[in-house]
């Protein structure tokens, strides 16, 4: 992709999907990116207003526990498997019919029946921490939360700018060998 925006000019193209580390970003702008895009590392901070529930379900994570399900409004969704997403995935629809029309390519409720589910209701009832009813999103790599635990901010900046090691690496090479020890 960031060879093909350079061929139209002068483009911005910030990376989203999978970055974890410095050495991630370090890799993507040294490849001409102008930025990346994170996310699933913010929820473990105690400055994100996620609620307590989510933040104890990303960080308490295995890899089978994340899955990709098809949104309402077509796009892939990463999911955390919950009671919910289990219903889903044995047949249950849960759709209760549209009541904001809040996408347009959900085109007014009718993708929301089709996959069984509102993905603005649903992460409403996530946001108010229903974890039997709630869709919970996470990045790909969100099981690596478990290395990383609940932290501050600034010590999250720190070690995604390089000021601090990044304690989740060692974990995480370990994980891939298959020799951690969780």
């Amino acid at each position: 992709m960031l060879e093909e925006a350079k061929k139209w000019g002068d483009i911005p193209v910030i990376v989203a999907g999978g970055v974890w580390s410095y050495y991630d970003i370090k890799k993507f702008i040294d490849m001409g990116a102008s930025g990346v895009q994170m996310a699933t590392r913010f929820i473990a901070t105690h400055e994100c207003d996620a609620p307590q529930i989510y933040k104890e379900l990303v960080t308490n994570l295995n890899k089978e526990d994340i899955m990709l399900f098809k949104s309402p409004v077509g796009y892939p969704l990463r999911v955390i498997k919950t009671p919910f997403i289990e219903r889903l995935l044995s047949g249950y629809n849960g759709w209760k019919g549209c009541v904001s029309h809040c996408v347009v390519p959900c085109n007014k409720g009718e993708e929301a029946k089709k996959v069984g589910f509102c993905i603005a209701d649903r992460l409403g009832l996530a946001w108010l921490g229903d974890y039997e009813e709630g869709i919970f999103i996470s990045g790909a790599n969100g099981h690596w939360l478990k290395y990383q635990g609940i932290i501050h901010v600034k010590e999250l900046l720190d070690i995604l700018t390089g000021k601090k090691n990044d304690p989740t690496l060692e974990r995480i090479e370990e994980e891939q060998k298959g020799t951690v020890k969780v």
